[in-house]
């Protein structure tokens, strides 16, 4: 564990990237946003650093429970978890499963669950892979690939089975339809909604057309290490179309309490929100490459864009009635009502704004892939 120390940097809103100055929308919606401060120039406040571990970092979220915030690396394939961030106590921990080139490799995403009786009631967390299953480079892809599930207890996790010749590591679980996967949410239980950059069709263009949102559901994880996947449950949504970009995410998020979808298009520049309440199987598909329990297809699902013209949107977070949206190709982040009205913006120092989240406290945290930075927002 590497001690680590609070870097302060009070930047002001004149800090920002090409596209200008933050727009100032007036005092009405600066206050509806306490996130953003009152007059729309808050301090972005480094948190973390290359020295903590940080190498790409893609995304974050703070456990459920307890005061850490996991953040998760594209270039090392593991996770940097900080304790009692943004205090004086804080600490990182830097931790890299044996297995991590196949389970996380070229992580994008990670989204937390819940406690299991398999899990002794400890959360669960899920990440997906931008990869189509090369072990880091050490052979051709395969496309055997898609989100896993890993044990929040870190006595468990990047501990357990670590360069075992019999089992694979500490994940619970993975399921293998969605190479290219660029965002991942929580649904219930062990199931989650996940952005896939690939099975609907491919190209080595920098934007791929023809991405689909498909759920997973795990049911009941094989273990650390195992290797059964016979119980899982995946549905494909062909009509929701995304648009990958590649190596910028395009993070996702469930509102737990309307079951609308709200995911970060990126390609497509616009946040699409899908209601998963609706629609229903219509089909099923020949397993490919593993068995499982259920392949199917679902249709007649009720979608709608809520937000238009993004420069490449990636971080995404929901607190309570407003939406906030990191821009990847602006540095921006946009706060949103749910019915899609913009009421402020403030423009980020970061070199590549990707992952978006909120803090116990309210403020804003966001990950900078290219600075290799964690920071949090500081309303003034």
């Amino acid at each position: 564990m590497r001690r680590t120390s609070l870097i302060s940097l009070v930047l002001l809103v004149a800090c920002s990237k090409d596209s200008g100055d933050a727009v100032e929308t007036g005092d009405s919606s600066s206050l509806a946003v306490p996130a953003f401060g009152e007059d729309l120039s808050p301090a972005f406040t480094v948190v973390g650093t290359g020295s903590d571990g940080l190498a790409t970092p893609r995304d974050l979220e703070f456990h459920p429970s307890k005061d850490e915030l996991w953040v998760v690396n594209k270039a090392t394939d593991g996770v940097v978890i900080f304790d009692a961030p943004g205090t004086a106590e804080q600490t990182a921990d830097e931790q890299i499963d044996s297995y991590a080139n196949h389970f996380m490799e070229t992580v994008s995403s990670l989204a937390w669950g819940v406690g299991s009786d398999d899990t002794d009631g400890e959360e669960v967390f899920a990440t997906c892979q931008e990869s189509r299953n090369t072990y880091d480079g050490q052979g051709a892809p395969n496309d055997f690939m898609g989100p896993a599930l890993w044990p929040g207890d870190r006595s468990i996790y990047a501990k357990k089975n670590q360069n075992s010749q019999t089992l694979l590591g500490s994940h619970l679980d993975m399921l293998h339809q969605s190479p290219q996967c660029m965002g991942i949410a929580h649904a219930s239980g062990n199931a989650y909604w996940v952005f896939d950059g690939r099975n609907n069709g491919f190209s080595e263009d920098p934007v791929v057309v023809g991405a689909g949102l498909v759920y997973y559901d795990f049911q009941s994880d094989h273990g650390p290490g195992g290797d059964d996947h016979s119980d899982g449950v995946v549905r494909r949504y062909d009509e929701v179309e995304l648009t990958r970009v590649k190596k910028i995410p395009g993070h996702m998020q469930v509102d737990k309490d309307t079951g609308l979808l709200y995911i970060a298009d990126t390609g497509a520049g616009r946040i699409l929100e899908v209601d998963t309440n609706s629609g229903a199987v219509s089909g099923t598909f020949p397993f490919h490459l593993e068995y499982l329990e259920e392949f199917s297809k679902v249709t007649n699902v009720s979608q709608r864009n809520l937000v238009e013209g993004l420069d490449n949107p990636s971080g995404l977070v929901l607190d309570g009635e407003t939406l906030f949206i990191g821009v990847n190709g602006t540095g921006e982040i946009i706060a949103y009502t749910l019915g899609g009205e913009e009421l402020a913006r403030i423009s980020t120092p970061a070199e590549s704004l990707m992952g978006l989240e909120i803090g116990p406290e309210g403020h804003l945290w966001y990950v900078d892939a290219e600075a290799e930075e964690l920071v949090r927002v500081d309303p003034s």
